[in-house]
């Protein structure tokens, strides 16, 4: 890199840098912001776009170059590696971490299960989306990937709106840009909604005395709709100092760990791209990242080194890279030809919504032995917006987190998000044939949705 990519390089995470602390700065005063819990990085990045180039054009407020906005719209797609390559690292060896009992376990599967299958339903969904339409509007031209933003949207949320324009950059797909615009707008809008129904769920479970220890939304923490905690007493430590700093700090221990990865993932790709290696080849870099950290996370585990690694720095690091992906991918949103898919979107968004509110809120709820509202509503909010939204609206329900639900919930989510990350191969593969697609993913929901209902009728009514 030379001295000049690496100072345009500075000065495009400078802007995006403005965009996040402007961000910040109105989560903390609009109420709106706050009553919605919008991230700062998607207020940001709307800013960004609104009052950018790309919908204001030469008129803009931010007058941000027009190869700068280029450049935004690959940051999600590179910076997709190392997010996805931390998700392993730290598995099962927090020494902190109690072991699960039986019963937990008995909880934990059907949560997975059901994670799993509504998110490969949201995959089968989208996919059936874009048959229909392209049948009965062939005029939109309907490129070839439409219907996967759904599912990476609704379930992975915006950090993952990249991984699709990485996927389609990798296949060459000239639509992976407005693909990448549609999965941001995915992510947009299952996190407000499912805040919105999420709360409306909740009003109505309390009305019925459905809700162990309820919390009025009204009554959370000012801290946490504001975004900021200013009571010094009440901030928190952010991670365990895991090496000591004369050697190396423990951030970048594990940044270390994680780009490492990265790197050994691209030299494998070229190595089986230079041999022509069949299919091996053409198995993109972040299938090889997720496989490689679970080498080497249980390798770290036999070696009994598990005591130099916090799941909390593995996390805010890669929660730093979603941030500033979250706001590049909304600020490079190619507007006017995401809105060319209007009317498919708008039916797909509210079939989604609809399919979620079946499988968790109906059937889910009903598979629980305990806790059924706490556990679905956290499977809900997951499911429509991404992690924290899930927490969101379980502290709701039990604000000081006093039941084993949180627990089981983020145990369920990592498996899922594995299984969920390396099930994605296959639906690549088979790109574009939407109808296989279909198939595939609806058999994958179906399976996982029977298997919990057979589970939860076989194990949990015996205990």
């Amino acid at each position: 890199m030379t001295s000049e990519l690496f100072t345009r390089l500075v000065q495009e995470f400078s802007i995006l840098s403005g965009l996040l602390l402007a961000g910040f700065f109105l989560r903390a005063k609009i109420k709106l912001f706050q009553n919605l819990f919008l991230p700062a990085s998607v207020i940001g990045g709307f800013l960004g776009l609104l009052l950018g180039p790309v919908v204001l054009k030469t008129h803009a407020v931010l007058p941000i170059p027009d190869e700068f906005i280029k450049d935004f719209a690959l940051i999600p797609g590179i910076l997709i590696l190392p997010i996805i390559a931390s998700v392993p690292l730290g598995l099962g060896l927090d020494p902190m971490q109690t072991p699960l009992d039986k019963k937990q376990k008995s909880q934990v599967l059907p949560m997975f299960l059901l994670s799993v299958g509504c998110a490969f339903g949201l995959f089968a969904l989208g996919f059936a989306t874009k048959m229909v339409f392209s049948r009965i509007m062939p005029e939109l031209e309907i490129y070839p990937a439409f219907g996967m933003e759904l599912a990476l949207g609704f379930f992975g949320g915006h950090g993952t709106a990249g991984l699709i324009g990485n996927i389609l950059q990798k296949l060459n797909q000239p639509a992976w840009e407005v693909a990448q615009g549609v999965a941001v707008t995915s992510a947009t809008v299952g996190l407000v909604f499912g805040i919105l129904f999420g709360m409306i769920f909740i009003n109505i479970a309390a009305r019925k005395n459905k809700i162990s220890n309820l919390t009025d939304p009204r009554d959370l923490p000012e801290e946490m709709r504001k975004g900021y905690q200013q009571r010094l007493d009440e901030q928190t430590a952010v991670c365990r100092e895991t090496t000591h700093s004369s050697s190396v700090d423990s951030l970048a221990l594990h940044v270390a760990i994680i780009l490492g990865v990265c790197g050994v993932s691209y030299v494998l790709v070229a190595f089986l791209k230079a041999h022509h290696v069949p299919l091996l080849s053409n198995i993109a870099e972040w299938a090889y990242a997720i496989a490689l950290m679970l080498i080497v996370n249980n390798i770290i585990k036999r070696l009994d080194l598990g005591f130099l690694i916090d799941g909390r720095i593995k996390t805010k690091f890669a929660s730093l890279l979603v941030d500033y992906s979250i706001v590049a991918a909304i600020a490079s949103l190619p507007v006017s030809a995401v809105l060319k898919y209007a009317v498919p979107m708008i039916v797909m968004f509210i079939l989604g919504l609809l399919m979620v509110y079946l499988i968790i809120m109906v059937l889910g709820i009903r598979l629980f032995k305990d806790y059924e509202f706490e556990r679905s509503i956290a499977l809900f909010g997951q499911s429509t917006g991404v992690i924290m939204t899930g927490i969101l609206l379980l502290r709701i329900c039990d604000s000081n987190l006093s039941t084993p639900v949180l627990k089981d919930f983020s145990i369920s989510y990592a498996l899922a998000t594995l299984v969920c990350y390396a099930l994605l191969l296959p639906v690549i593969k088979l790109l574009p044939n939407s109808f296989a697609i279909f198939c595939l993913t609806g058999g994958v929901c179906a399976a996982c949705i029977v298997g919990a209902v057979i589970y939860s009728r076989l194990k949990l009514r015996k205990e």
